[in-house]
């Protein structure tokens, strides 16, 4: 954040360069009045006398343009509107030209169409000089316009935060809608210092976002409406503390694409704050003429399709026009309302199947009937927790279950398989983190023996997933608390739905065969944090109103999670935010590897079972083939000889 005195620099050079441009602007439009109106008939003595005349008259029009704000104004978003204002103060001048040389004879061989001219001339040169970006003017803004209504009848007062595209494009239709209440946008407010005091469609810059709680209390703003976009959470965090020490509501302006949409006549809309909008950052487009080679006219099979990132998985997909998209889950009832949504916004061809992934006879089945070019494997178990209790489920479905479907990918000659990973694969301390790492190493050693490309993508927590900590949150803020964090210093990596599926497209696209890829998943987040701006959010205080209650990890959590080991090297891909992962491994022979599965898979139901499979699924990601008979013995000797907190840490061969 500059201090007021670079503030006052900029400000100041920034004018000065505007009254430098005037200045040469004006003596250009005179002699092109007086060659206009003269001709070739001015002799060299005539000319050389009046270039003497030039100096008062830039004199008047940069004085009366300084009084007038010309260059106050932020040009490059003017309009028509901000158009008068140049003409005014040019006819101004004019004026007072005229007059000084009717009283004092200040240009005594000039005629006055030679000033009127020459204003002229310059007007229009000003007016081109600040129209050039703007070469189709957009529409002018009153400054009013609908409400969100507390009091039909009273305008409420708003400030905006941003002086961005979406800011633009609300302000400029708030004349062109008609409804019975109407906003009174009172200014901006902007961080970029250039435009502190300019104009922006007849709306004033007013300051830069520290000063927000100082404006709402002066101008007695009810609402402040927040248009920012590409800034970093830090920011927007701090934003929303500034806001929240004010009596105004916050309020969100959607992006430019759904102002666009809402047409001139329909109401525009804006909404409250979302815990999402803290953590959500503006995705980078991808490649979309990569991604419609890869996807256009091809069966696609998800698996895992009604989950979170399986259903976002499949509108995504649909929007590159593939030839069928095939829809696996045992969820029957999500299933169901994935198949109706995707139907009433896609024409595509969908087919529901309801499929259980470990059940290999029905995958065979799907593979043999449809024979899927594209596979996106996202069926998973993936509450940590859960599978520390459950370690035989998560061995049967996220692996027995990858084994299942990529054998059949193999089998059936599939173009592509690519495989949803966790940053809970790297370093796992969990079940459910090893299990994923296993599958990674089973699809590389697999796809070293195949004609099919499979890919591991790697991504951390998604925002607004089923069971995620928002969810919950809020669901306890609703109830009154208390919010239970398991850890102070517990910090998490988050992504939107939207942005990680996105960037998963575009990494299935690089994939050449046994590649990882890990997702770039922006700046880490405090959990303790999240649950207290979560708490402000709604108008409460921190443990006055909403306690926090610190419960301790559970099984299998680490307090900071990581998208690759130490070992593995981060190579650049054409995305900003995908990476390629680079790392020796030894991978397990095929073989091996699902003799060890099949042996786990009929270890007795006893007493310690549980805490045996726990190790077992551990020691799959590191030696499949040898651990298992190992630990066969070991139960038939002791079974208490083992006990969960000897459960290794799986590091890269």
């Amino acid at each position: 954040m500059m201090n007021k005195r670079s503030i006052l620099w900029n400000k100041a050079i920034q004018t000065m360069r505007r009254i430098l441009l005037d200045s040469i602007l004006i003596p250009v439009a005179f002699y092109v009045a007086l060659f206009t109106l003269f001709g070739g008939d001015c002799t060299g003595e005539q000319v050389t006398r009046w270039s003497g005349y030039l100096l008062p008259i830039a004199g008047v029009h940069i004085a009366i343009n300084a009084l007038a704000g010309i260059y106050r104004r932020l040009w490059a978003y003017a309009d028509l509107r901000d158009a008068w204002h140049v003409l005014r103060a040019t006819l101004i001048s004019t004026l007072l030209l005229l007059s000084a040389n009717a009283a004092w004879s200040w240009f005594p061989d000039w005629p006055a169409s030679v000033l009127v001219l020459g204003g002229l001339f310059f007007a229009l040169l000003s007016s081109g000089a600040k129209y050039r970006r703007y070469l189709l003017p957009g529409s002018t803004v009153s400054g009013k316009r609908v409400g969100s209504g507390r009091n039909e009848t009273v305008p409420e007062r708003v400030l905006i935060v941003g002086t961005n595209s979406v800011a633009r494009q609300f302000t400029a239709r708030l004349s062109r809608n008609h409804q019975s209440a109407l906003l009174n946008v009172v200014g901006y407010v902007d961080n970029d210092v250039t435009t502190d005091g300019m104009w922006i469609n007849g709306i004033e810059v007013l300051g830069t976002m520290v000063q927000i709680p100082e404006l709402v209390e002066t101008l007695r703003i009810d609402v402040v409406i927040i248009a920012l976009r590409d800034v970093s959470r830090a920011v927007l965090w701090d934003l929303i503390a500034l806001c929240q020490k004010t009596s105004a509501q916050i309020k969100v302006l959607p992006d430019v694409d759904a102002l666009m949409d809402q047409g001139y006549e329909s109401p525009l809309t804006f909404r409250d704050l979302h815990v999402e909008d803290l953590l959500q950052r503006r995705p980078l487009q991808i490649n979309q003429h990569l991604c419609q080679s890869l996807l256009r006219d091809k069966v696609i099979l998800v698996t895992g399709a009604a989950g979170s990132i399986g259903s976002e998985l499949c509108r995504q997909l649909c929007r590159f026009q593939p030839a069928q998209l095939l829809t696996l889950d045992n969820n029957e009832t999500e299933l169901f309302n994935l198949n109706l949504a995707l139907n009433r916004e896609y024409d595509i061809p969908v087919l529901l199947l309801l499929a259980d992934v470990a059940d290999k006879q029905r995958i065979a089945a799907v593979f043999r009937e449809h024979r899927p070019h594209l596979v996106f494997h996202a069926a998973a178990y993936k509450h940590v927790p859960l599978m520390e209790t459950n370690p035989d489920q998560s061995l049967r479905v996220n692996i027995q279950g990858t084994i299942n479907v990529s054998e059949m990918a193999h089998r059936h000659h599939v173009q592509r398989f690519v495989f949803i990973s966790t940053d809970k694969a790297v370093e796992p301390s969990s079940v459910m983190g090893a299990s994923k790492y296993a599958c990674e190493l089973w699809l590389r050693a697999l796809n070293a023996k195949s004609e099919t490309m499979f890919t591991a993508v790697r991504f951390g927590n998604v925002v607004g997933s089923r069971g995620s900590v928002l969810p919950i949150f809020a669901k306890q803020i609703e109830q009154g608390g208390p919010v239970t964090v398991t850890h102070k210093e517990m910090k998490r990596y988050f992504m939107s739905i939207p942005e990680a599926v996105n960037l998963l497209l575009e990494a299935a696209a690089y994939g050449r065969g046994g590649d990882v890829f890990m997702l770039d998943m922006g700046e880490e987040v405090r959990i303790q944090d999240l649950a207290e701006r979560m708490i402000r959010l709604k108008g409460l205080r921190v443990h006055k109103d909403i306690p926090i209650q610190y419960i301790g990890m559970r099984p299998g959590e680490k307090l900071r999670e990581a998208l690759s080991y130490h070992a593995e090297q981060q190579l650049p891909t054409p995305h900003p935010r995908v990476f390629r992962l680079k790392g020796e491994v030894t991978l397990p022979s095929l073989a091996q590897f699902k003799t060890a599965v099949s042996r786990l898979e009929r270890i007795p139901e006893q007493r310690d079972a549980v805490q045996f499979l726990r190790q077992g699924i551990f020691q799959l990601a590191r030696q499949p083939f040898a651990a298992v008979d190992q630990l066969r013995e070991e139960m038939a000797v002791s079974v208490d000889s083992l006990h969960p907190s000897d459960v290794p840490k799986i590091k890269p061969a």
